[in-house]
């Protein structure tokens, strides 16, 4: 240590780079325009007791809550509008989690085809633990990188990551998706 604070020892610092190089994920496609709008959002004062409702059942840590929330509503009710909120909120709080929103002006892109490996990106971006955690199962095989298999997207880019690491992730993992039907 104190040869690299005299600059004695300057082949640290090029291991330090090649580990940050190794956590490239680089080749993985995600989806575009698929996260959270900030004009689709709640307007401010409006959904309070519904918005808190999920805030506190996020920060639940009763190992009986459900871990799945549906919000379902007719067309128009503003379900989107508390996706997009809760999802900003999150991310705002520094809160490790994804939002996917499916979209009838998208359907050419095949977004059913990208959505596990663009939440696997937006995990990754928000806790290095997981990052490595996808690195590594993207080293073991490449394929997932460009697979249109939902199943196999889901065990290798999300569960397995995030089994590994599960211990070393504070608080909960908010995973948003805004009009699965479309």
């Amino acid at each position: 240590m104190e040869q690299y604070r005299r600059r004695e020892d300057r082949g640290v610092r090029v291991d330090a780079f090649r580990a940050l190089e190794d956590l490239d994920l680089a080749g993985l496609a995600r989806a575009r325009g698929a996260g959270p709008n900030w004009t689709k959002r709640c307007l401010d004062g409006t959904r309070t007791e519904v918005l808190m409702e999920i805030i506190d059942w996020i920060y639940d840590t009763d190992e009986n809550v459900p871990r799945i929330l549906w919000l379902r509503g007719r067309a128009g009710k503003g379900k989107s509008a508390i996706a997009h909120t809760i999802a900003l909120w999150f991310k705002n709080v520094g809160g490790v989690g994804s939002c996917f929103c499916f979209s009838r002006d998208w359907q050419a892109e095949h977004l059913e085809e990208k959505i596990f490996r663009t939440i696997a990106c937006d995990l990754a971006e928000r806790d290095p633990a997981f990052r490595r955690a996808l690195v590594g199962a993207l080293a073991t095989d490449e394929s997932l990188k460009t697979t249109s298999d939902a199943a196999l997207q889901w065990q290798k880019l999300i569960l397995e990551p995030l089994c590994e690491v599960s211990g070393h992730m504070v608080g909960n993992v908010v995973i948003v998706v805004d009009a699965l039907d479309e």
